[in-house]
């Protein structure tokens, strides 16, 4: 077999998505009302069960430049504004999960709503799937406020 014929063998095989389906994909979307819940009703042990560790990258991403040096695993300083801090609802839009295997990354709009005022950010997780069952690997988010 020629050089060409193994490469275009090889890129054939290459699906043409990754769009997540069937139960792993029901499975991720159950794992995401999980953390909404959890989050709306303050419930720190329930999303814990959802992180495959609680020293996983896990950071706010600034508006400004990243700062060299500057740590990932954040996941302290989150847990305490969102289960010490003032309590909020939060709904997420615009789902999109991709996944390979026991590999998915999620892309999400949250808009978490006080009762004063609103804010929304941008969510990337990725998730490994450990024995059957999705995980947070890791999370970066942005963060809004209105104007």
């Amino acid at each position: 077999m020629s050089a060409l014929a193994i490469a275009l063998t090889a890129l054939a095989v290459i699906p043409a998505h990754f769009n997540s389906t069937g139960a792993d994909r029901a499975a991720i979307e159950a794992q995401l009302a999980i953390y909404t819940q959890a989050v709306s009703t303050r419930n720190q042990a329930l999303f814990e069960t959802l992180l495959l560790n609680k020293s996983i990258p896990f950071s706010s991403v600034p508006a400004t430049a990243w700062a060299r040096g500057a740590g990932t695993s954040n996941y302290a300083a989150f847990r305490k504004a969102v289960f010490d801090g003032a309590p909020f609802t939060q709904r997420f839009k615009d789902v999109r999960i991709q996944q390979d295997g026991n590999l998915a990354t999620v892309t999400l709009v949250f808009i978490n709503t006080r009762p004063q005022s609103e804010s929304w950010g941008w969510k990337a997780l990725q998730l490994l799937k450990v024995d059957g069952v999705w995980k947070i690997a890791s999370e970066f988010y942005t963060s809004h406020r209105p104007e």
